[in-house]
């Protein structure tokens, strides 16, 4: 997933052609894969027939068995992509995660409001001293003029999950963005502030209530049917993170990043990592070493 075009591989797009096409419609596009939402005003008798009137001749079941459909093994890896006509690195850290499915499914959507998303003109521009900050992955940031841009992300299916942070800036901090990615989760296994806690929360409750579009709803609506087969509702969500603390998000991030296996991606002018080589110089740095300057990437 991670380090690889989004529409799939170059190579196999040039090699497209109708039959292929037509093949994956007649085994994708069919009535147990698809949710119709409707929301507003809406008659119902009439959005029902208007369906079937759409809808009414797609199969509702694949007569070939689908593709692709044994549940995902997550496999830690590095995969570096030079270019050194990049004026700038791109380094992605994740580690596997909880599907939505799971019941820590919610305590991981707080976590990557606690982590956040870092541009240098917001972020950094008007603190006299980086400490300030309440977020422990900016404070690490602020130190680095060069690293413009941080998200984090969190890719969550019914099956299987992935989390972490994707980093951009100049290519003499490629060393130091893989350590960011690594050291506030993992550290959050050892002491997590109750601030940051309160903040993420009230951010994930205000997030909540952002959705104003009838698009936004039915995305939301019907990705939850599809994954989970229920809609649901924003009080629950709400109910579910209000009662994580900094005691149950410590315990989180000691269960899923502590001594963990995550996985790197870096493209760009990377040869301060590309150069490594070996998965041990990173994979040190998940344990209580992540201070310690022997063998660390920072």
């Amino acid at each position: 997933m991670m380090g690889q075009p989004i529409r799939g591989d170059p190579d196999n797009l040039q090699n497209l052609n109708a039959d292929m096409l037509a093949a994956f419609r007649a085994a994708n596009y069919t009535g147990e894969n698809i949710v119709v939402v409707g929301t507003g005003s809406v008659d119902h008798d009439a959005f029902v027939d208007q369906v079937n009137e759409a809808f009414g001749v797609i199969a509702k079941s694949a007569e070939s068995d689908q593709a692709n459909s044994d549940k995902c093994v997550y496999t830690p890896s590095l995969l570096m992509m030079r270019d050194d006509e990049m004026y700038n690195a791109n380094v992605g850290v994740f580690f596997d995660a909880p599907s939505v499915n799971d019941e820590d499914f919610y305590q991981f959507q707080l976590l990557k409001h606690m982590i956040g998303d870092y541009h240098i003109q917001k972020n950094a521009e008007h603190l006299n001293d980086v400490g300030k900050q309440y977020n422990a992955t900016h404070m690490l940031l602020g130190d680095l003029p060069d690293v413009t841009r941080q998200a984090c992300h969190y890719f969550a299916y019914s099956d299987c999950g992935i989390w972490g942070s994707y980093l951009f800036g100049n290519e003499i901090f490629v060393r130091q963005m893989n350590w960011v990615g690594l050291a506030a989760p993992i550290h959050y296994g050892e002491y997590v502030t109750e601030v940051e806690v309160v903040r993420a929360r009230n951010a994930y409750w205000n997030s909540l209530m952002k959705e104003s579009s009838a698009t936004a709803a039915n995305t939301e609506i019907g990705r939850q049917m599809i994954q989970s087969g229920r809609r649901v509702p924003r009080s629950e969500v709400a109910k579910r993170i209000s009662w994580a603390d900094a005691g149950s998000i410590r315990q989180l991030s000691y269960q899923y990043f502590y001594d963990s296996e995550p996985s790197f991606t870096n493209w760009g002018p990377i040869q301060d990592t590309s150069s490594i080589g070996s998965y041990k110089y990173f994979k040190i740095n998940t344990m209580t070493t992540v201070t310690n300057m022997h063998h660390s990437l920072q």
